[in-house]
């Protein structure tokens, strides 16, 4: 199952899950890149961009090419998918500066840390690491292609905190001043917020980087997921962490798109806005009220018994011999794995701890009244059929703010700008010939 948000629904709203075969479907449907990656006119693996003399050819471009086309939900025409090329080439030649950069001072990223990585990656799709490998596989793309990202991702991190780390300076003052307004602020709203951050070098590139942002819109109002897209494309720092800008108040918005925040409903999508270096897409992840119990933020431990699609046909009346009995009675988390075991079940049953806000819609209603021990009637769904057993339970607490966790927030922004100026220098300095 590859992460992405277009066949299955998935139980959490901000991890969706998809089937190789639907994403495979998916690529080879909707997009011409499925004929097109590597065109007929190039040699497959010829040098199309020499940066700093150091090669990336079009073998890697249609690497990457394909997987950042097949998360952002295909493209159906010409122009879009050279759009969508444009701008993974220009995602790998900052990474490949990035990397000279750390090479300059002699930073490595060791193979265990990359392998920690990604398997950390295809946790979040929901996979072992051996299943995410061959998913990107199946899509002509493959695992040294993310490793290759990865590496590029974790040095830059690395790099910034060490070589600029220590010029970041946030004062006592200023970190007591923002929870004042905190305090000041309570009972208003406060978003958190997603971006994905598009660089223009030129004013003559403006043009097309507008228009790959106005389409990477479209796709993720579409169903494809923001995160991944960001990921793979933004060029801010908050890349590594799907583009999570984390929680701000009305009055730390930028005055260029409060007013088109607060008028949003959460999950809602804005079109791209321009700033001084490119475009920004932002996305209103959550919405809540400052220091008040929200009764979202409900800490939930769920159990599944979930029948797969595939599985449907030749499993159902045993699946419904063994879920149907549960809505009358009071059930042990600790007897689910028995109960799969006696369903004909083999997906995991259990469900890491969230919070009611990250359930989709759907699920949320299902569960959001249940008592610890009672299940859900069964939930149909495109990736099958579930039911969901409440195991624990915790109700909401206001949440004081913390010194240092805002201490350490003013921080990353500081040291986040500090980085982007950092990489641009970089680019300017650069010699990069397209080939």
């Amino acid at each position: 199952m590859f992460s992405i948000n277009t066949v299955r629904k998935p139980i959490l709203s901000k991890r969706p899950v998809m089937a190789v075969a639907g994403l495979m479907a998916l690529f080879s449907a909707h997009s011409v890149a499925a004929q097109q990656a590597p065109d007929a006119s190039q040699q497959l693996n010829s040098i199309e961009v020499l940066v700093n003399d150091e090669p990336i050819s079009s073998f890697d471009i249609n690497q990457r090419l394909r997987l950042v086309i097949a998360i952002s939900g295909g493209v159906r025409t010409q122009e879009e998918f050279l759009q969508v090329r444009e701008q993974v080439i220009q995602s790998m030649v900052d990474e490949k500066l990035q990397l000279q950069e750390a090479a300059e001072v002699e930073l490595e990223v060791s193979d265990d840390q990359l392998e920690q990585f990604f398997a950390r990656r295809a946790q979040g799709a929901g996979q072992e690491p051996d299943q995410f490998a061959q998913a990107l596989t199946s899509i002509g793309s493959s695992k040294e292609t993310m490793k290759k990202q990865m590496e590029a991702e974790i040095a830059w991190s690395q790099l910034v905190q060490g070589r600029l780390g220590a010029f970041v300076s946030v004062s006592d003052e200023e970190v007591e001043a923002f929870i004042q307004r905190i305090y000041d602020n309570r009972g208003k709203f406060e978003y958190r917020l997603g971006e994905i951050v598009l660089l223009s070098q030129s004013q003559e590139q403006s043009s097309a980087v507008e228009a790959n942002a106005r389409q990477l819109v479209e796709q993720v109002r579409g169903g494809a997921q923001f995160s991944q897209i960001a990921q793979q494309l933004s060029a801010s720092s908050t890349a590594a962490v799907g583009g999570d800008l984390g929680w701000v108040t009305v009055d730390d918005l930028d005055p260029n798109y409060r007013d088109l925040v607060q008028q949003s409903d959460v999950g809602d999508v804005l079109d791209p806005i321009q700033t001084p270096g490119g475009y920004v897409i932002l996305t209103v992840r959550d919405r809540r009220r400052v220091l008040t119990v929200d009764p979202l933020d409900t800490q939930i431990q769920l159990g599944q018994l979930h029948l797969l699609a595939d599985q449907v046909d030749s499993g159902l009346e045993r699946f419904l011999s063994v879920v149907q009995p549960l809505k009358n009675t009071t059930t042990n988390c600790d007897a689910l794995p028995g109960l799969a075991e006696a369903a004909g079940i083999t997906t995991r049953t259990d469900i890491a701890p969230l919070r009611l806000r990250d359930l989709t819609n759907e699920f949320r209603g299902e569960v959001e009244n249940l008592e610890v021990g009672q299940a859900t009637d069964i939930i149909e769904a495109e990736d099958g059929k579930r039911v969901l057993v409440v195991c624990a339970r915790r109700e909401p607490e206001v949440q004081e703010p913390d010194f240092d966790a805002i201490f350490d927030q003013l921080e990353q922004q500081r040291l986040s700008m500090m980085a982007r100026r950092y990489l641009r220098d970089i680019r300017r300095d650069a010699i990069v010939d397209y080939r």
